[in-house]
C-alpha cells in the first residue's frame, strides 16, 4: 500500500474519531452537520460527506433532516458503545502522559 493511501487512511480514521468523540462529549444534545463538522475539525465538505456516509453505514451515527432542512447527527447505541470505548483509551493515554 503506498504512503500516500496510508495517510488518507489515518486521516479518514482520525476524523471518524474525533466525530465520534464530539458527539458523545455532547450528549443528547444534536448537532447540524455544520456544527459537527466544525466542533469536530473536520475540513472539507466533500470529505465529510464521504466520512458521514462511512459512519451511517457502519451502524454508528444516523441523520435526521428537520423540518427547518438542517441535518443533526445524533449517535446509535451501537456509535455510542464505540464512542465510549475510543474516550477510555484517549483517558488512558492523557494518563499515560502519551497524548
Amino acid at each position: 500500500m503506498s504512503r500516500r493511501i496510508e495517510g488518507v487512511k489515518d486521516e479518514k480514521f482520525g476524523h471518524i474519531v474525533r466525530i465520534l468523540l464530539t458527539l458523545l462529549k455532547y450528549g443528547d444534545k444534536p448537532l447540524t452537520v455544520s456544527e459537527l463538522k466544525d466542533k469536530a475539525k473536520i475540513p472539507g465538505t466533500a470529505f465529510f460527506s464521504h466520512i458521514k456516509r462511512s459512519l451511517e453505514m457502519a451502524g454508528w451515527v444516523t441523520f435526521k433532516v428537520n423540518p427547518d432542512r438542517t441535518i443533526t447527527a445524533h449517535l446509535t447505541d451501537d456509535g455510542r458503545k464505540i464512542a465510549e470505548a475510543l474516550k477510555n483509551v484517549e483517558d488512558i493515554l492523557r494518563k499515560a502522559n502519551i497524548i
